[in-house]
């Protein structure tokens, strides 16, 4: 019982990290300081949930699939975290082309890995994957 209470507190500590990230970020971009808003993100995805942009981005979606599951990360988490990769993919295009692909082909991946993880279809899902992909024509 107490192991299952572990892993319980584990997801939720997980889900208020990834919220405050996203919220971070959002934040410092609403103010105009999008790189700041990258750094400070990277920085907390990395001491808070054990996540690094950079090297998220060089693994396979089975990699990534193993290395999100071994770190008991929901569905929900991986649409936070693909929300977030989509919104530095989107901001900084302009400026970095390749790299922003890079965040928003790993961002549908993280949606697609939702989809099997819970087993279903989501529309609001496919509505996220859709503009993302619009984003990479």
């Amino acid at each position: 019982m107490e192991q299952r209470d572990l892993i319980k507190d584990e997801i939720e500590r997980l889900g208020k990290a990834l919220g405050k990230v996203l919220s971070d970020f959002l934040r410092l971009k609403s103010e105009g300081k999008v790189n700041e808003g990258i750094e400070l993100a990277d920085r907390q995805l990395v001491s808070e949930v054990d996540i690094d942009v950079a090297k998220m981005l060089t693994l396979t979606k089975e990699q990534l699939r193993t290395f999100l599951e071994y770190r008991k990360f929901t569905a929900h988490h991986l649409e936070d975290l693909s929300e977030y990769l989509a919104e530095i993919g989107h901001s900084t295009i302009e400026n970095d082309p390749h790299t922003a692909t890079l965040k928003l082909e790993k961002a549908v991946e993280l949606l697609e890995l939702a989809d099997e993880i819970t087993k279903t279809v989501s529309f609001d899902r496919m509505d996220k994957m859709a503009r993302i992909e619009r984003l990479l024509m």
